[in-house]
This record gives structure tokens, sequence and C-alpha cells, in this order.
């Protein structure tokens, strides 16, 4: 055929052109054969998805072993239509289709179309390989997206947190019942506590228990009552211990971790972040003259005394008291690194003297604290002062006389109570103490005995 013909060729076609182009491989001659198929390999391996003109013309070129002069109007690159010229150059000159020999047409029939399928082939794989995604198999899990920042810190620091309970007789049946509990948390390993003042600080029997599930028999060694603060000891070496730092660096904002054992329930996990680095105890109506963390991590009963940790899984603070949902205090750990030290140098001296006490755990109500009480709860009682109950110890003289948590003290002997100073005043005068108080927006006049 013409060579401008080459033109209207279709990719289609070019299967067809491999198995007539196959035919010319049957020549007599080696090395004709050999020109041939190295003709027919290098138009193929130029051939991509959609072959080229180029391409198909060479390829039809194969059929015309009579090539007539090149025309000038052919759309062919030069050096494709050399390459056809040199094709079908033998050393015996071009040669006609129809002049060839019967063998030829044997040969045909018997390799045309077994060299034309592995051509074709051929230019299947190499389709495939233009346009065939690549995809490499991966050993290693994806890393995962959850953050677990919370779970690490308390998967390092868990072992040191204990459950303190405390045993005392029942009023009436006399038999040994626990009387109130807290958390605590190992500072030395060779089994010392730290808790809070108002959890061991009656001198009863205390029972440890440890992370691990085993359970020891605690003396209480030194107290302080003006920072809530106390140490218990028991006998057992190599205990896992937490680390105290100073909170100069502690910033509002910042995510904390409370851990304890709320209402009797062991290791028990509460997450917040600090409200507030520096809330004075004027602010809180307390006479102690410290700051406190503020945080909105729950803190329930029975987590008093439990560590306050930081996200490097130090100890910043103690759980000490819940004022309401969202508002939580504890002491900053500064202070307990000045009481161990004082603590290591001297002995216990504050269980030889006699105090009164009414078992509860108290806060005074400020102008602020009152308002964002009531903001928060629509049923907190229209009070301008008085003294928060917040806990009551089970067997108290307090809970005897029916107070309960969420009472508001007013009056005691008929004086106004402005802070939980003036009710350590009436337990040095007044013995029994007539209260008043507001239960769920009632008043109630209680007598009570320390």
């Amino acid at each position: 055929p013409d060579l401008s013909s080459c033109t209207t060729l279709s990719a289609v076609k070019t299967g067809w052109l491999c198995v007539s182009a196959a035919a010319v491989l049957c020549h007599k001659r080696r090395r004709t054969r050999t020109k041939v198929l190295q003709a027919v390999l290098r138009c193929v391996h130029e051939t991509t998805a959609m072959p080229s003109t180029a391409s198909v013309c060479r390829l039809s070129s194969l059929l015309c072993r009579r090539l007539p002069a090149v025309s000038s109007r052919t759309t062919a690159p030069a050096s494709t239509l050399l390459s056809c010229k040199l094709v079908h150059s033998g050393p015996s000159g071009p040669r006609s289709l129809q002049t060839q020999s019967s063998s030829s047409h044997r040969c045909l029939s018997r390799y045309a179309i077994g060299a034309g399928a592995l051509l074709s082939a051929y230019l299947f794989w190499r389709q495939r390989t233009t346009w065939m995604p690549t995809i490499f198999a991966s050993t290693t899990p994806p890393p995962s997206t959850r953050f677990n920042f919370i779970a690490d810190a308390v998967e390092k620091t868990a072992p040191a947190v204990v459950y303190i309970e405390i045993l005392g007789r029942h009023p009436f049946t006399q038999q040994q019942i626990a009387v109130s509990n807290g958390s605590g948390f190992v500072v030395r390993s060779d089994g010392l506590i730290l808790t809070n003042a108002h959890v061991v600080a009656d001198g009863r029997l205390v029972t440890v228990k440890l992370h691990d599930g085993r359970q020891f028999t605690g003396k209480v060694e030194a107290v302080d009552r003006r920072s809530d603060l106390a140490t218990v000891r028991i006998a057992a070496k190599g205990l896992p211990t937490l680390a105290l730092t100073h909170t100069d660096q502690l910033r509002p904002g910042e995510w904390v971790v409370a851990m304890g054992s709320p209402l009797a329930l062991n290791n028990t996990i509460t997450a917040g972040v600090v409200s507030s680095v520096h809330r004075s105890s004027k602010e809180l109506g307390i006479h102690n003259e410290m700051d406190y963390i503020q945080t909105d991590a729950a803190i329930n009963f029975g987590n008093s005394g439990g560590p306050l940790i930081n996200l490097d899984g130090n100890v910043i603070g103690i759980n000490t008291m819940k004022v309401t949902a969202g508002i939580s205090f504890a002491i900053p750990a500064d202070y307990a690194l000045n009481f161990l030290q004082e603590a290591s140098k001297k002995s216990q001296e504050d269980t030889s003297a006699d105090r009164w006490y009414l078992g509860i755990t108290m806060l005074t109500l400020t102008p602020s604290l009152i308002m964002e009480l009531q903001q928060r709860d629509p049923m907190f009682p229209h009070v301008t002062s008085g003294v928060l109950v917040w806990k009551v110890m089970l067997g108290s003289p307090a809970n005897l006389a029916g107070l309960q948590p969420g009472d508001i003290i007013v009056k005691i002997g008929g004086q106004d109570v402005k802070s939980s100073q003036d009710i350590y005043k009436a337990l040095e005068v007044w013995k029994p103490l007539d209260i008043e108080v507001i239960h769920r927006g009632t008043k109630k006049n209680l007598k009570v005995q320390p």
C-alpha cells in the first residue's frame, strides 16, 4: 500500500498488522529475518497506549516488499521512512509480494498467527505498564490517630496511688465499721504515704490498700492541720512512688488528672484543666492563709488526699475539697514538700492534745462564691453569708445529730455565722452546740454534742 494511506490506519488494526508482518519472518534468508525482526521489535517498543502514525507506518511497511520512492507529501518523520527503506532492502534487492515462493505461504499458515499473537501480547503488556498504578504492601500498621496523653500519664502513676479506710466503732452495736475513707499516694518506697489530715487526724485505725491489692495497717506519723496534710506509715518496702514538683511554672488551662477512690471506688480517674493557680484562702473563707489550685476535674467524697498530676506524671497538688460540679480545690505541692521536710525532722506532735471536733468539712460562703453557686444551681438558697457543709464523716457527732452535706450553717448559739472561724470558736465555748441550718431551702435547728 501507499505510505499516504498510513495516516488513515487506526490503533485497532495494529494487531492485524502484527500478524501480517510476522509472515516476513519466514523469509529463507536468516540475515533478512533478523533485520525484519529487529525492525518490528523497534516499532513495537516505541508504541505507547495509542500507537502513533509513524509506528503504524513501520508495521504496515513490512507488507510492502516493493516500496516506491518516498513521496514528499508523506507526513511520517524522516527517521521512520529511512527505517522502512532499510528494512525492505536486502542484498538481492526489492521483492514483490506476488513473487513469494510457495514455501513462504506455507510458513505463513504455520507461524504468522503465533508470532502475531506474541507481538500483540507484548503490545498489550506495554500499554498496561503505562497506566497501571503501583501498589506497595506495608507490613506495619498505620499509627494510631487517638490522643492517649491522659492514659499515658495514668499508666505511669496509678501504681503509687492507695486507698485509705478509717475504721471505728458503731455507736450502738460497737462493731468495727468503716467510718470514713480517702486516698493517698506513696512518696517514699519504704512505705511513707501522703494524704489529707482530715482523713486520718482523728487517730483511729487506718487501713491502707495498695494498687496491687495488698492491705496494710497504717500508722499516722505527722499531721499539719493548717495545711491539711498528714503522713501514714505502712510496713512495706520497694513501693512505686510519685514525685512532687513545684508549681511556679503551672499555668491556667493546663491539663491535670485527679486520681483517687471516690465513694470507695478504687483507682478512679477524672481529668480537667487548671482554672486558677493561686486561689487564696481568703476568697474561700478559710483562715489558714494558703493558696489553692482550682480545677474543674471532678473531686468527690473519697478523693481527698489523692494526687493531682500533670501530663508528665508529677504531682502538682493534693486533692482536698469540692464545692460543686466544676469547682474543686487542691493543695499545691509546694506546701507538701515543705511539710515532708519538716516532718522528717521531728516526730508527730498533733496526737497528744484532746480536741473537740464535729466531723465535718466546711467552706465559708463568700459573696463571689454564693453568686457562682446560684448561677450553677437555681435552687441554691438566697443567703448573704454562712458556712457550707460539703462532707460529713460517718459516725461523727455531726452525722449523729442529722447534719448532711449541702446544709448551710447560718447560726450557732443564736449568733450569725460569717465564716468557718466562728465554728472553731464556738467549739471552745458551747457544748452542746445549738446550730441553725438551711436544709434544701428549709431552716432546721439541730443540737450537736462535739
